[in-house]
Formats: C-alpha cells, structure tokens, sequence
C-alpha cells in the first residue's frame, strides 16, 4: 500500500473517533447541565413542607438524577449501535491477510 494511501485510510480513522469525541462531550455536557439545573432549581430546604414525590423519590431527585440518568443509558445505546464505527488501524495488516487468503484459494483449486 503506498504510504499516501495509508494516511488516507487513517485520516479517515481519526476524524470518526474526533467525531464521536465532540458527540460524548456534548451528551455529558448537556445530562450535566440538566442534572445541575434540575437538582438546583427542584431542592426546596424548608422546612415543615411537603415534599412531592415521584415513584417514591422526592420530584427533584426523580428529575435530576433519575430522569438524565435514564435518557445517558438512551443515548448510550443509540451512540454505540447506530453512530460509533468500528475502523482499521493497521491497513496494512488487512491487505495482508487478503494477499494470503487469496493465495490458499488458489492453491485449493
């Protein structure tokens, strides 16, 4: 393979894995911000109030911790299974292993 085309091929590597950084950071950045924002503006410290509750939990804690916890696990299966990409780090090596499978089917024939 020429070396141009090696740098291709890992260029291409390296911008999906620059992609896929700026999207984990943007996804923590934004549950972050959500968490913060809801625990902050949801605690009420008074006391002799009632405290709402939500599936047993206080509502600030079901909206700030539970609810961004929830939709991380979401976005995590849809980051992994839909936009995270597997690429080749070594071209060379599939190149190879190509060279070599196509050298046993002809000694098979």
């Amino acid at each position: 393979m020429r070396r141009e085309d090696r740098n291709r091929r890992l260029g291409e590597s390296f911008r999906q894995a620059s992609r896929e950084t700026v999207v984990i950071v943007i996804a923590w950045l934004v549950f972050m911000a959500w968490t913060a924002v809801a625990c902050s503006l949801g605690w009420s410290g008074e006391k002799g109030e009632e405290v709402v509750t939500v599936m047993g939990m206080p509502r600030w804690v079901f909206l700030g911790v539970a609810l961004p916890w929830i939709a991380a696990c979401g976005f995590t299966f849809w980051f992994t299974m839909f936009f995270m990409k597997d690429t080749d780090l070594d071209p060379d090596r599939s190149e190879e292993e190509e060279g070599a499978l196509a050298g046993t089917e002809q000694e098979g024939s």
